[in-house]
């Protein structure tokens, strides 16, 4: 009994997850998508990182994940770090991007881009790379450094 109402609950939980995450996107693409697109690129990314930041701050409450932020420390002004998250709760993307500090955009895969709408935001906050291809992949190292 314990088991089916557990079972239950995370089901539940987990469609409130996908819905809040879908609606909150909703809210904020179309504004965000025109702005990147009808002004400079540097500006355009620079409010594409602040509205993905509050939006994902916004999307983590809502459904419920307490967080403890540690180690801001450990990142020094003007400095460039590699940040590698592990996708044990494929979380690491909502989680990185509101609490990782200065400019920063992710390495993901291009398979991701074909998702209708998300994938056009999905390629203004990341660098695709196709892991088979090594040109790919060297480009997507080239234009890590250039972030």
């Amino acid at each position: 009994m314990k088991t089916t109402l557990k079972n239950i609950f995370a089901r539940f939980w987990a469609a409130w997850g996908l819905i809040t995450f879908v609606t909150t996107f909703l809210i904020i693409f179309i504004p965000t998508l025109f702005y990147y697109l009808f002004t400079n690129k540097i500006r355009g990314q620079k409010y594409f990182i602040l509205i993905s930041n509050i939006w994902m701050r916004v999307w983590l409450c809502l459904i419920g994940c307490r967080l403890s932020i540690s180690g801001k420390n450990n990142f020094q002004e003007n400095e460039n770090y590699i940040v590698v998250f592990n996708h044990n709760a494929l979380l690491d993307i909502p989680l990185s991007t509101p609490f990782v500090p200065g400019a920063h955009k992710t390495i993901g895969k291009a398979s991701f881009s074909k998702v209708p709408l998300f994938g056009l935001f999905y390629k203004i906050g990341a660098i695709l790379i196709d892991r088979n291809n090594e040109k790919s992949r060297t480009k997507s190292y080239e234009a890590m450094k250039m972030v």
